[in-house]
């Protein structure tokens, strides 16, 4: 929670406290304003060409943030610089850090809330202050709440039983309250009390609220007064047809089920079906039962942990709460608490006060397993946007599988076990390397990612051991964190009352245990259960997948706009060569080539554009194919939108600080036996093609199309990148990329089947990358483990500009095979992250980009002793001759001296230099580069056999 620094005349003190900040980026899709009902302002202070960027890309610029404000129902860009923070809502299980530059997070095990608040107004305050047109007046500020002193949230709970968001247990299921509709009741002017006919009529003087709360004030038509229940009173023509809220009774929710109870007794009445999407006022009542996960067990019914830190309710500004103990709070909290008698509200309790602040600090236990007390606003959120950190009490599994028993190996290996099972004790951050202890008796086997029926883990024991965090990851099966909602396996339930079933985890034991508390049993207690016995009800993936699914859902109108655009698109591309020579002004920005007006038939006189271009490369006296680096290299690191050729000159945007070097291409020009790099083949397309099985048939246009591709390809090729064709299947290419040098990829082979389908060259080729990392994760951001490349020219990735779209009279397969060297292939491949270009250069970033690098470059080594053990075809005498024989340029060779500087400049302390992934790696990474360096070795001496 913020608020403006800069003055403002127009607003109250508390007028402008947003109660949310963030951005949202849609890889494909980004759209930041269909997330808001109002249009989204511009502060001053930011100029409009950066506000226009953020309105189609979705990434706000550096140094700004989009804030929702509080009161006028706004959203609203602003720089940074404008803002103070005030306060920062945590949760059990966030992940925080102290500082942006440290490698050590922690996981919040606890939080302390303090409010201040004010009580609502009821009439005939209500009509007085309306009167004068105040709505700030109306809800209240804070010098009619407390104003030297905090409200411990403990002390409070919402006043509303069933809001949005809630999970209920119904019968054997669990689901998640999404809408409601209520009963309202009011007060009129003149004292009388009706339930409207349908509060959907209402219409409060706060546009923002959602569902009536007791102390708004609402209007209405007469006709839904008039057809209400009345309770006191009856309908008066004259009365203006408005009141106060002053009771709200839910009469119906609509559910979204998450998941059902398996095993344990039946409850009556229940099924394996899923329920009615709506529950009416009678299952509300008698069967409907709210998680209160504010209930808590007497001490002697959780002796189970120690570190147990107990959390407040979830309260922000604006809310509408109640004192548990009103009567304690009005002798502790005298005389600003007072309480209101219900025989001024006819019997109606209207005890009810709006939050006007927060103040949250929070409990956190770090990596090193120290705990520490910290205000919430001293506290930054860590996103985890890497995939190999890991906690204290976490479960993680060994990346090595266990050896199958000789006596089955005709078993089928349809499911997969890892050699150990362990959970976290500490992390060092810095060294990338966890402390765990193993657990001696786990049997524990996946399909895909789910755990096999059957799996245990037992309880670790025995010594700790130190391993990298590279050679270990947390599945998703076995990880549990703080804060999640479980359901637990054979549960032992006498009787279907006691819900000993469903609770949340409020503890990671370092036994590998999970504490559960079970909020809905009665008694409320505390259980110790094996985290293979505990399934997922809802937690803060649950909620993103439901999330990811709703935005899908919304957001599919949207994507057939797209496909409409990019079709539109490929009109009005620039020629592919025009895209390279773009040189910058005098003031450091990109001035393209003049755009032409262009045909839609690609197949007349645009092909002859196609070869001017080819033509105008500058091709190596040697006849290698080889293409004068200075004009098809990127002079700068390249944005994150891989697909925008145009980042092959110098970026457009002035923000980012690249102090990198531009990558360096091998030149095989001095090397006279070197392989052609573009070849056709007469043997038979490798089996392993990708598109092997897809249709072949030529067309005259297709086929004249393809031989001007070819053409291209033979003539103007940039060092690295050998391409093969077959003609018997001219439509199929396969291309082998070696990775460029001064950068996590340098040296290593990366194969990519290509098909020109028989509505190319309308549409883009398909694309597939042949992943070696075995599982382990993706080598880089735009290169999936499935195959997929993630490339505007490919139609798989959002292009800002149209010009980076595939057009079929401008672009080539050439630029695609550059784009790849050029954009994708990078130095810090970290920012090709989708939204992560604009952090490109900050501090808050360069640590996370170098864990990465580091990733990259041992997984890309990897890539190497795949690449030389299944050699793969049609290129069997080029990696011969890239990486063994004696008159070539000897890659292995440098792949294992640059391997070995790596580790020994890691290894040989701190003199200065930075880590930065690539030149000098975390302990982690060097254990794990080491056995990468050994495979290597390994291939060389049977090579020189």
């Amino acid at each position: 929670m913020i608020e403006p620094i800069f003055p403002c005349a127009t607003c109250t003190r508390f007028s402008r406290i947003p109660i949310d900040i963030f951005f949202k980026v849609d890889t494909h899709e980004p759209d930041p304003q269909r997330d808001y009902p109002v249009q989204i302002r511009k502060h001053a202070d930011i100029p409009q060409a950066k506000f226009m960027t953020f309105m189609k890309n979705g990434i706000p610029p550096r140094g700004t943030v989009l804030v929702a404000w509080q009161t006028d129902s706004s959203t609203e860009l602003i720089s940074e610089t404008q803002l103070n923070i005030v306060d920062r809502a945590v949760f059990i299980g966030d992940i925080v850090k102290r500082d942006v530059n440290s490698p050590m997070s922690g996981t919040v095990i606890g939080t302390k809330l303090s409010v201040t608040i004010a009580p609502i107004r009821m009439w005939p305050e209500v009509e007085s202050i309306r009167s004068h047109g105040s709505y700030e007046r109306l809800i209240g500020d804070d010098t009619h709440g407390i104003p030297r002193s905090l409200v411990p949230a403990e002390e409070l709970e919402v006043f509303r039983q069933h809001p949005i968001g809630a999970l209920i247990i119904y019968k054997d299921w669990i689901g998640r309250i999404d809408d409601a509709y209520d009963e309202v009741t009011l007060r009129l002017s003149n004292g009388t009390v009706v339930a409207v006919e349908n509060s959907e009529e209402l219409e409060p003087v706060d546009p923002r609220l959602e569902r009536h709360e007791v102390g708004d004030y609402v209007s209405t038509k007469k006709g839904n007064l008039r057809r209400g229940r009345w309770i006191f009173g009856a309908f008066t023509p004259n009365v203006e047809p408005g009141g106060v809220v002053i009771a709200v009774r839910t009469v119906s929710i609509s559910v979204q089920w998450l998941c059902r109870r398996m095993g344990g007794p039946a409850v009556p009445g229940s099924s394996s079906s899923e329920p009615p999407f709506e529950l009416g006022l009678d299952e509300i009542e008698k069967e409907v039962k709210v998680y209160d996960n504010m209930k808590k067990p007497l001490p002697t019914l959780s002796p189970l942990s120690t570190t147990i830190s107990e959390t407040s309710p979830d309260l922000t500004a604006g809310q509408r709460v109640r004192f548990k103990d009103l009567a304690g709070a009005c002798v502790k909290y005298a005389p600003h608490i007072k309480k209101r008698p219900r025989t001024e509200t006819l019997g109606y309790d209207t005890n009810v006060f709006t939050v006007q602040t927060t103040s949250t600090s929070a409990i956190v236990q770090w990596q090193d397993l120290s705990v520490t007390e910290d205000k919430a606003t001293d506290l930054l959120p860590d996103p985890v946007d890497d995939d190999d950190q890991v906690w204290p009490g976490e479960v993680v599994i060994t990346n090595d599988k266990k050896e199958q028993d000789p006596a089955n190996q005709s078993a089928e290996n349809w499911y997969t076990e890892p050699a150990k099972v362990g959970v976290v004790q500490t992390v060092d951050g810095t060294e990338r390397m966890a402390t765990v202890k193993w657990f001696p008796d786990a049997s524990v086997k996946f399909v895909g990612n789910d755990l096999l029926p059957g799996s245990t883990t037992g309880v670790a024991s025995g010594p700790e051991e130190k391993v990298s965090l590279y050679d270990i990851r947390s599945p998703t099966a076995l990880s549990r964190r703080r804060g999640d909602f479980v359901i637990i396996h054979d549960a032992s339930s006498h009787t279907s009352s006691d819900l000993d079933w469903f609770g949340e985890v409020v503890d990671l034991g370092l036994d590998g245990q999970v504490i559960v508390r079970l909020s809905a049993a009665n008694p409320v207690r505390d259980v110790k259960v094996s985290p293979d016995r505990c399934m997922l009800a809802y937690g803060a993936d649950v909620d993103d997948a439901i999330a990811a699914q709703d935005q899908m859902v919304d957001g599919m109108s949207d994507e057939d706009d797209f496909d409409d655009e990019d079709d539109e698109s490929m009109d009005d591309g620039q020629d592919f060569f025009e895209m390279w020579y773009e040189y910058p002004d005098q003031n450091g920005r990109r001035v393209s080539a003049e755009e032409e007006n262009e045909d839609d038939e690609w197949a007349t006189d645009d092909e002859d554009d196609l070869s001017s271009a080819a033509d105008d490369m500058d091709v190596s006296a040697g006849g290698s194919g080889e293409v004068d680096t200075s004009k098809t290299t990127p002079e700068a690191q390249p944005q994150s939108e891989v697909g925008s050729e145009t980042a092959f000159s110098k970026t457009e945007n002035p923000e980012t600080n690249s102090d990198t070097q531009t990558p360096e291409l091998f030149s095989f020009s001095s090397y006279p036996n070197a392989p052609p790099a573009f070849d056709i083949l007469e043997s038979e397309p490798p089996k392993d093609h990708k598109y092997l099985a897809s249709q072949s048939e030529l067309g005259q246009q297709r086929m004249r199309r393809i031989q001007k591709e070819h053409k291209i390809l033979r003539s103007s090729l940039p060092p690295g990148i050998f391409v093969r064709t077959w003609e018997s299947r001219l439509d199929l290419l396969r291309v082998l990329i070696v990775g460029p040098i001064d950068t996590p990829y340098e040296y290593a082979p990366f194969l990519i089947d290509l098909h020109l389908g028989t509505n190319f060259p309308t549409q883009s080729p398909e694309a597939y990358f042949h992943s070696w990392t075995n599982g382990s994760g993706p080598v880089n951001p735009n290169l999936y483990e499935d195959g997929k490349i993630c490339l505007s020219l490919l139609g798989t990735w959002h292009a800002d500009e149209r010009n980076e779209n595939w057009s079929p009279s401008k672009s080539t397969i050439l630029q695609i095979l550059v784009s790849l060297m050029g954009l994708v292939l990078v130095k810090e491949p970290y920012y090709n992250e989708a939204g992560y270009e604009v952090r490109q250069g900050t501090a808050e970033t360069a640590l996370s980009s170098a864990f990465y690098s580091e990733k990259a470059y041992f997984r890309a080594r990897g890539f190497v002793m795949h690449g030389l053990t299944y050699v793969p075809e049609p290129f069997q005498e080029e990696m011969k001759w890239l990486y063994h024989q004696e008159d070539g340029p000897k890659l292995l060779e440098k792949a294992i001296d640059a391997a070995k500087d790596i580790v020994a400049r890691s290894e040989g302390g701190n003199d200065g230099e930075k880590r930065d992934g690539l030149r000098r790696i975390s302990g982690g990474a060097v254990i794990a580069l080491k056995r990468q360096l050994d495979g290597m070795e390994k291939l060389r001496a049977k090579g020189s056999d």
